[in-house]
């Protein structure tokens, strides 16, 4: 791919925590999308932010993001009785943000 068309595109590469993934920011652009924003920016719902990261990443990228989550949390607990590895929304809010942040709506 040419310079100037790897500027013009809505791929971006994601890096989040270690976790490098690519998301079509295009995808932002759409009427869906906005009401999964509006719910999350204007009502405060953080909960929205599943499902909006589902409907731009894909259920099978969104699935990979969240098993690296799962193995870090593992190896930061290692050692721990009872310990239950997750994703932490933490996590989940810095994927949300990584990618609003990618978003040029002039492209």
């Amino acid at each position: 791919m040419a310079e100037t068309d790897q500027k013009n595109t809505t791929v971006k590469e994601i890096d989040v925590k270690g976790y490098k993934f690519n998301v079509d920011t295009d995808l932002l652009d759409d009427v869906d999308t906005l009401e999964f924003i509006e719910r999350i920016e204007n009502q405060g719902q953080v909960a929205a932010v599943l499902p909006l990261l589902k409907h731009i990443m894909g259920a099978d990228q969104f699935a990979k993001l969240k098993q690296f989550f799962i193995e870090q949390d593992a190896k930061e607990h290692e050692g721990v009785e009872g310990y239950k590895p997750r994703m932490r929304m933490e996590r989940m809010n810095d994927t949300y943000l990584a990618i609003i942040e990618k978003f040029d709506p002039k492209s």
